[in-house]
């Protein structure tokens, strides 16, 4: 965050130089970042740049004076303060240490990084035009500014071309080259974009096979937890109904007929029950199993995850998901695997954490005690069971689907 900050004040002090408003000060003090107010009060003097993106990537706490300090401590950066007219502004300076450092944090291979030629968006069309001309037929677009300008315009020969009037494009020679040939850079810079391999689907690094078993866990955890919901709804709207209390007697009416309302309540009632105790039997049976398949899908995601973090093939550790248990072998789930990449670290982490109820370790000092409200404590939510896993293996499985994760930390693959 620090290193972003810094590289946007440089690319600033650049640009008003380049328009002749040039800034005497040295480079320690246009490059001093604000960090936070001394007061901290942010009702009263607000809150930096530095802690609104800190807050938007969920890092935002009062540890954080801490964390600077032992970055301080390394080297990586300095601390520094300028008075303001309520106290003082905190200010960090990248050193050249924290500069190269967070450069090799940001670089997911040694050495430098791989260039890819063309930017996301040409990239992307050029796939689609390798996808169709796999097909055997042109891309049938009418016009594309990006085929134009980029693809034709900017290389000689062109990577694209145009097949008639407006009846679209189609890859050359020499983009079918080109694509071969940076194929491998380019899925590690574009990681997102869904380019089939040069050398079809059966030379890609992470099956599409994996994918689908992935889906097919979380599709039955889903249907599961949809009939757990129903049976549910339906116990409490039984257990209403026969809770009801007997309809109010009217003094005019002839015993007979009294008596037949009774009979009518009474059966109700008793039906009421009867469906109550049917719907939470299935009710606990369907928890069980919506917990199991969570439990299943979690451990797969797990396994899938840890393949793409080394770049294995995750196929062996997989197995689909099975409708019918007759015991409930349940599996181990191991801590996720390092991937290096922080934010994709620290949040499977506290996932998992919560998922198998092991609390975190905590960081800073523990956060001030808040004014309790005086309201009455609203109702929990009814959450699905097993929600907690399932929040765990989706956050994995949107890192690891179509390879992405697997091309970003393995890119020569």
């Amino acid at each position: 965050m620090i290193y972003s900050l810094d590289q946007a004040a440089e690319h600033e002090h650049q640009q008003r130089g380049a328009r002749g408003d040039f800034d005497p000060r040295p480079a320690s003090q246009w490059r001093a970042l604000e960090f936070a107010h001394d007061p901290a009060d942010r009702r009263l003097f607000g809150r930096t740049t530095m802690q609104v993106r800190l807050a938007a990537a969920g890092w935002d706490n009062q540890g954080n004076g801490s964390t600077m300090a032992a970055r301080a401590e390394r080297g990586l950066i300095s601390q520094g303060a300028r008075p303001t007219m309520f106290g003082q502004m905190l200010t960090v300076t990248l050193t050249r240490a924290g500069r190269a450092a967070a450069r090799a944090g940001l670089s997911l291979q040694p050495g430098p990084p791989r260039q890819a030629a063309l930017s996301r968006r040409a990239w992307e069309v050029l796939a689609l035009l390798w996808s169709a001309d796999q097909d055997g037929e042109p891309l049938k677009w009418r016009h594309s500014p990006t085929i134009e300008r980029v693809l034709i315009d900017k290389h000689v020969p062109p990577l694209a071309e145009h097949v008639g009037a407006g009846y679209g494009y189609e890859i050359t020679a020499r983009g079918r080259d080109f694509y071969r040939e940076h194929h491998a850079a380019h899925a590690a810079a574009h990681p997102d974009v869904d380019a089939l391999h040069p050398d079809g689907a059966d030379a890609e690094p992470w099956p599409q096979r994996a994918d689908d078993i992935l889906a097919e866990h979380d599709t039955l955890y889903r249907v599961l937890c949809r009939a757990w919901r129903a049976a549910h709804a339906a116990q409490q709207q039984a257990d209403t109904e026969a809770a009801a209390s007997p309809p109010a007697g009217d003094d005019v009416l002839p015993g007979p007929v009294a008596d037949q309302i009774a009979a009518r309540h009474d059966l109700w009632v008793e039906t009421a029950r009867r469906r109550a105790a049917l719907a939470a039997e299935h009710t606990r049976d369907l928890h069980q199993r919506a917990t199991r398949a969570a439990r299943d899908f979690t451990a797969a995601a797990l396994a899938a995850f840890a393949a793409a973090a080394a770049g294995t093939d995750p196929l062996p550790a997989l197995q689909p998901p099975s409708r019918d248990h007759d015991e409930w072998d349940e599996p181990r789930l191991a801590p996720p695997a390092e991937t290096g990449i922080h934010v994709i670290d620290a949040r499977a982490a506290k996932l998992y954490a919560t998922a198998v109820g092991l609390p975190l370790k905590r960081r800073g000092p523990a956060p001030t005690r808040r004014r309790t409200s005086r309201l009455p404590p609203a109702a929990p939510p009814v959450r699905d069971p097993g929600h907690e896993l399932a929040a765990l293996s989706r956050f994995l499985y949107q890192h690891i689907q179509d390879g992405v994760l697997h091309r970003r930390l393995h890119p020569a693959s």
